[in-house]
């Protein structure tokens, strides 16, 4: 299934590694309902999820006006419109963000990856955790404030 679609995926985005990405997250969100019958109901299931994961990432970026043209020769290009000083800053700043998310509990670390980065929605979440919606929001309140806290104290340092 996984090669269908990648190249369902590239045809829409003409990227491979965002191709990639989108057929791993239709993968991880579908096995998670692994209870069909026979293979055809399966690859039905999943097809209809990678449909359905296309129009809501085009959804979103219509909502938010985000357009990033890919282009490969980016990546060779990047080290020299990056000054090393600020790439090693962020490095450094992401490593701190990492570092801070792994002192939160599983759970909490969870819920703020599927939220902030996933873009997912409260309910959904908690659907799929088997929580509860005011549960999802203590853990987001928690880990939002943690982060905070980092910030804060990093802000003092300087």
């Amino acid at each position: 299934m996984r090669p269908s679609l990648v190249k369902y995926f590239r045809r829409k985005t003409g990227n491979y590694v965002e191709a990639e990405d989108l057929a791993q997250d239709v993968l991880v969100r579908t096995l998670t309902h692994a209870d069909w019958k026979s293979f055809d109901e399966a690859k039905g299931y999943i097809f209809r999820a990678a449909v359905n994961r296309w129009r809501d990432r085009c959804r979103r970026q219509k909502a938010h006006g985000i357009t990033v043209p890919w282009n490969e020769n980016s990546i060779e290009e990047s080290g020299t419109q990056n000054p090393p000083e600020c790439v090693l800053i962020v490095r450094e700043e992401l490593i701190q963000i990492a570092q801070a998310l792994e002192e939160l509990s599983v759970r909490t670390r969870t819920v703020m990856m599927l939220i902030k980065l996933e873009q997912m929605k409260v309910a959904t979440v908690a659907e799929m955790l088997g929580i509860s919606v005011s549960a999802v929001n203590k853990h987001l309140s928690k880990g939002v404030a943690h982060l905070a806290r980092l910030r804060e104290r990093k802000g003092r340092l300087r």
